[in-house]
């Protein structure tokens, strides 16, 4: 369940409705997710160039434009590598993330006007990653071991005339910044279409949403805009994709640490 290959590559008014999971929806919440990641595997790499655009509750925007890298892993799971292109005063800010299934995903940060890089500790990971609403752990491309899963039901896709398997699932790491997310899957080419995160209180926190869906190499869907909305807040970070390449000779070498400069 690669949320984040979505943002990274890449990442509406809400409502919980408390529902009665159906028998086995532990099995079938897991598969669902299994679903989802067998979707997507086989892309080797990708090369993304975007616009991250932020907005406050009054609407004011500022714009930033990023390059995004992601290799497919094994086990473990995809490394990324993000690079702010612009404006001046955030050129050269960049976060290079190693994710773990047995252990805390590792994430560096360096920060140009520093010169230094910084390490981003297993429980700083829900702070918001450059002033965004997107949160260090947003930018993680999730493995399909770091949740546990209910299947809650089926019901209409949100703006779409198709259906959409919603399911619950459940962070396993303690440091996590939320409790839970409810995530719609378009049944039939499983996208995620829409997640609702919820906060260590339980309460409603964010709303990622998905849309204009463009399908690569006969087989890879991609939306070209994400929007995580902070529905406690009013504020909203979207990302607008210019352009993904997939395969593109990515190696090892270009996810290390000297890769991020400083």
């Amino acid at each position: 369940m690669k949320l984040s290959k979505w943002v990274l590559v890449g990442i509406a008014v809400s409502f919980c409705i408390e529902v009665i999971a159906e028998p086995n929806s532990e099995n079938q919440g897991y598969e669902i997710a299994q679903a989802v990641d067998q979707r997507d595997l086989g892309y080797k790499d990708s090369h993304s160039v975007l616009s991250m655009v932020l907005e406050n509750k009054q609407g004011a925007q500022t714009v930033r434009k990023l390059d995004v890298k992601v290799l497919e892993g094994g086990a473990d799971g995809d490394k990324s590598l993000i690079s702010f292109e612009f404006p001046a005063d955030i050129k050269g800010t960049s976060l290079l993330t190693h994710p773990h299934q047995s252990a805390s995903d590792e994430q560096w940060l360096y920060l140009p006007v520093m010169s230094r890089v910084k390490r981003i500790s297993s429980r700083n990971k829900s702070g918001a990653f450059v002033g965004s609403e997107f949160s260090f752990e947003d930018m993680t491309n999730k493995d399909l071991e770091d949740y546990t899963y209910n299947f809650l039901h089926t019901e209409a896709c949100p703006a779409l005339a198709v259906l959409c398997d919603k399911i619950a699932r459940f962070p396993v790491d303690k440091h996590s910044g939320y409790t839970k997310q409810h995530v719609w899957i378009e049944q039939q080419d499983k996208k995620i279409v829409r997640i609702e995160y919820f906060d260590r209180k339980d309460t409603l926190f964010k709303v990622f949403t998905a849309e204009d869906f463009t399908l690569y190499a006969n087989k890879y869907w991609r939306p070209k805009v994400v929007v995580m909305e902070n529905v406690q807040t009013g504020k909203k970070t979207s990302l607008h994709y210019q352009s993904i390449k997939f395969s593109t000779g990515l190696v090892e070498q270009d996810f290390r640490r000297k890769a991020l400069g400083g």
